[in-house]
């Protein structure tokens, strides 16, 4: 086990990674910008969602197995029930009234953005999409033929 430093001893310190990831080609290395549809979340779409994150594995993990496509239609569609719901708590707030405004309680948006965005996540962990998935897949699995697979 390592002896991790704090959070604001980073600063003094620097920060060293340990598991020696491969750095991400350089043309797929900049800024994260905000996205398009955090505003306007009528300017999600879909189909250009799809087509940039299979750029972004192409360039970076040279991923182009046509049975990714299914995977990557189901983030695709979670992020979307995401943004819809975003949508939905914009328009109703946080709070909603319930019952001719008997009660009062969380908008169930919350619920189901929170149920969509985590199912998400786990999609983007399993395409190495977010720095944890990345993470993962530069591990080297060990076993009997690890050298072998590793490559020269």
């Amino acid at each position: 086990m390592t002896n991790r430093l704090p959070p604001e001893l980073h600063i003094v310190h620097g920060t060293k990674a340990e598991h020696k990831a491969k750095p991400l080609p350089e043309k797929v290395r900049q800024r994260v910008p905000k996205a398009d549809w955090l505003d306007n979340h009528d300017a999600w779409n879909r189909d250009e969602f799809i087509s940039e994150t299979s750029e972004f594995l192409w360039d970076t993990y040279g991923i182009g197995s046509n049975q990714d496509k299914h995977i990557l239609a189901a983030l695709a569609m979670q992020l979307e029930i995401y943004v819809q719901c975003c949508k939905g708590i914009k328009a109703g707030g946080v709070v909603v009234k319930f019952n001719g405004g008997a009660n009062i309680g969380p908008n169930p948006y919350l619920t189901a953005g929170d149920k969509a965005l985590a199912r998400a996540i786990v999609l983007m962990n399993e395409l190495g999409l977010t720095p944890r998935g990345r993470l993962a897949t530069n591990k080297v699995e060990g076993g009997k033929y690890a050298d072998l697979l590793a490559g020269p």
